[in-house]
């Protein structure tokens, strides 16, 4: 989305308001599989001449679990703030640069949504995963795997045994 910053560029406190729906189509990341409902709504501010993009962004992201794999929602909620400028390429490398006298919201809202999302995500914080041998779901119980001994504690294993 385009926003038109011309009636706020040379207006200390001027302002220019935005809600829309961005694209999120390109927001897969390490555990998110899909952004659903993305809303971002803010403005742009003239701040004494310093153009800043402020935005709250809201969507539900469809992920896998990094340890059981299960598919889960997970509600987001980002505030997203970036300085707007009007210079040339490596001139500010925090911020983004208007395209004429327009700026692109949904470029800026995916840029720094992506950048701000962890990539390893839990269904739950106390996730179990699952069983690195046979693949059951500890969450759903205990598996019938046998702990496997650590070779190096093998031998004293053996001296246990002999002690009988």
């Amino acid at each position: 989305m385009l926003l038109d910053l011309r009636e706020i560029i040379g207006v200390p406190g001027g302002k220019v308001l935005f809600d829309f729906a961005p694209d999120m189509t390109d927001a897969a990341i390490g555990s998110v599989v899909r952004v659903t409902q993305p809303r971002a709504a803010g403005n742009v501010y003239n701040r004494a001449g310093v153009l800043t993009f402020s935005a709250n962004v809201d969507a539900i992201c469809q992920c896998v679990c990094a340890r059981c794999l299960k598919e889960f929602s997970y509600p987001v909620h980002k505030l997203i703030t970036a300085n707007l400028t009007e210079g040339g390429e490596g001139e500010n490398p925090d911020g983004y640069f208007l395209q004429g006298d327009k700026i692109d919201a949904g470029e800026i809202v995916l840029t720094e949504f992506v950048l701000d999302m962890d990539e390893v995500l839990l269904c739950r914080e106390e996730c179990a995963g699952l069983c690195e041998d046979c693949g059951s779901d500890l969450n759903e119980g205990p598996c019938s795997c046998k702990k496997k001994i650590d070779p190096r504690l093998a031998v004293l294993g053996q001296l246990l045994d002999n002690s009988d």
